[in-house]
């Protein structure tokens, strides 16, 4: 980290948390606190990793949408890219539990 330029670091402190990220335990947290929204990674247009397509729209207006904290579709670095690619896929995994519990099919 000591090598990284005070962009990257930032960046890349935006997604410690996902040290702690745990997919099961935190929909349930979620779930208890009756938070049924599903996790968007923030670009230039929301992705909503995990959702099928078909069901975007609909999964957007039922079961609303929070913003994966630090994502961006700026990619500051190596670092960052690999972190934002376990954000992406911590949040499909957490999409498709959510997506069970928002939309009965």
């Amino acid at each position: 980290m000591s090598q990284l330029t005070p962009e990257e670091k930032k960046s890349v402190e935006s997604l410690a948390w996902l040290s702690d990220a745990d997919v099961a335990r935190d929909v349930q947290m979620a779930l208890d606190k009756r938070d049924k929204r599903l996790l968007g990674m923030m670009g230039r247009a929301t992705d909503l990793p995990g959702v099928p397509a078909e069901l975007t729209s609909r999964a957007k207006t039922v079961c609303g949408i929070r913003y994966v904290e630090g994502s961006t579709d700026v990619v500051r670095g190596e670092i960052h890219l690999q972190l934002l690619q376990r954000a992406y896929d911590y949040a499909a995994a957490y999409n498709q539990a959510m997506l069970k519990q928002c939309i009965a099919k």
